[in-house]
């Protein structure tokens, strides 16, 4: 009976058991395929997370060494040598002179570097700087032509000047008995010429006016002196042509808007075009139709005409040019002014500074050396006033100094001179990088003849600066390369 009780209770309970069991074998069936499959998965198995490894380095170079400044350091380690060789050049400077030496920067030598000294054509330099700041190197001046017309037919023809310096005929600037170095880039008035044929004026019924206008009418400078007019610079007018040099006689005329009538009528005349009036001078109608134009050189190329060749008379039209851009006045006075706010503007030290022309032609004018040391340090090699200089030994006013020397070739820099006085301030790229500027204004009698001033250029000066770096370059003290521990 036990037994049978024992066995009817199992068979009590087995249905449920059951049941659980039928509902729970295709879950069992399903997990056991799902893990059967995984296990035979035929995929590429993920790659491992990559951690990187790097061996134990350490720097050859001390964190405190100065071979983590190596510009520095080349500096320093010439800097001892180099100032010993720039003394000479510090004893030469008289009183009321000056002289100033860097290197990147750094004064080397500055004797008397506050003294006002007499610029001479070094003046050119700040005229050229102020005239690209304020011009753009990219600026031209243009010439036009403008016609009157009287019932369908030209009356007067008019040569309106546009300040252009170089503004010449075929015969000028390279003439070498009327300039020294050749005035280029020349604007053509041949050109100009043709093209108001190629407009169809033939027959002019009335005058040839040149308009000089655009400027003021002083043509001379009054503190230069009297033989210096016509001769070292002027007239100067807002339109001049030759330098105001006339063809037929090759002289300079007072009269440059009709010295540039008379030119330009010459060859509109060899072109078939006849004219019924005369050259004059004058001023232009409003209103009046151009019929003929021609552009300048850009001035970045006028500013190396002006700088190589220190020419005078660019440098007073572009000093009025500056003036009639920024005060709407072709003036001398005015483009002083704008000099002198640019140059203030820009931190330029203004020490004992005075500013009467452009060319550098007044003794009224004065600059001290750390006027002309603040103005170079804004440039640097490959900007458009560096590349405008004189190469040593090689181009313009500095054709003939340096020759055959270390620094022929590689300095380039404006010259001065006058009656007493001698300039030269410039820049000279060295090995390694850096950059020496230098700037020397002598005025002492007789400086400005060879036996005194070129020894001072290139044996003091020249041999000095030509002797830097005497330690190692720049390049030879960056930091040291890592090595593995």
């Amino acid at each position: 009976m036990n037994g049978r009780r024992e066995t009817g209770r199992k068979q009590a309970t087995n249905p449920v058991a059951f049941l659980l069991f039928v509902a729970a074998f295709p879950t069992v069936v399903l997990f056991g395929a799902w893990r059967f499959a995984s296990s035979h998965d035929d995929s590429a198995p993920p790659a491992a997370d990559v951690v990187a490894e790097f061996a134990p380095q350490r720097p050859q170079t001390p964190v405190l060494s100065l071979r983590r400044t190596p510009a520095v350091l080349a500096r320093e380690t010439s800097s001892t040598a180099f100032e010993q060789a720039l003394r000479p050049l510090g004893g030469a400077v008289l009183p009321g002179s000056c002289a100033a030496v860097s290197v990147d920067g750094v004064l080397a030598l500055s004797d008397g570097i506050d003294t006002a000294v007499t610029p001479a054509s070094t003046l050119k330099f700040i005229v050229a700087a102020v005239a690209l700041d304020v011009l753009g190197p990219d600026h031209v001046f243009t010439t036009e032509v403008r016609a009157e017309l009287v019932n369908g037919a030209v009356g007067s023809l008019y040569l309106v000047g546009g300040g252009d310096p170089l503004l010449a005929s075929q015969w000028y600037p390279d003439d070498a008995a009327l300039n020294r170095y050749p005035q280029q880039p020349a604007t053509s008035l041949e050109a100009l010429a043709q093209a108001v044929v190629d407009a169809g004026v033939l027959q002019i019924g009335g005058n040839l006016v040149g308009d000089a206008s655009r400027y003021d009418a002083e043509l001379y400078v009054p503190t230069w002196p009297i033989g210096f007019r016509a001769v070292e610079g002027g007239p100067i007018a807002g339109l001049v042509v030759n330098d105001a040099t006339v063809n037929s006689t090759r002289t300079k005329t007072t009269d440059p808007a009709g010295g540039a009538a008379q030119e330009f009528l010459r060859l509109l005349q060899e072109r078939g075009v006849t004219i019924a009036g005369a050259p004059t001078g004058g001023t232009t109608p409003n209103g009046l139709p151009v019929v003929a134009s021609v552009s300048s050189a850009p001035l970045s190329a006028i500013v190396g005409e002006l700088l190589r060749n220190s020419d005078n008379n660019t440098a007073e039209m572009l000093l009025k040019e500056i003036g009639f851009a920024s005060r709407q006045s072709g003036t001398r006075a005015a483009g002083v002014t704008t000099v002198m706010e640019r140059l203030a503007a820009w931190g330029v030290p203004l020490q004992g500074f005075n500013m009467v022309d452009g060319s550098g032609l007044s003794r009224e004018n004065k600059v001290a050396c750390s006027t002309f040391m603040s103005l170079l340090g804004r440039y640097a090699p490959g900007e458009t006033i560096v590349s405008a200089l004189a190469v040593a030994g090689q181009t313009g006013t500095l054709d003939q100094y340096f020759v055959g020397t270390s620094i022929e070739n590689r300095l380039v820099a404006k010259t001065g001179s006058l009656s007493d006085v001698k300039g030269l301030i410039g820049y000279l790229p060295v090995e390694g990088g850096s950059l020496i500027r230098f700037v020397v204004l002598l005025e002492a009698t007789g400086v400005d003849e060879p036996s005194a001033f070129v020894p001072i250029w290139e044996e003091l000066l020249g041999e000095a600066i030509g002797s830097y770096p005497s330690g190692p370059i720049a390049d030879q003290l960056l930091p040291l390369a890592v090595v593995p521990r």
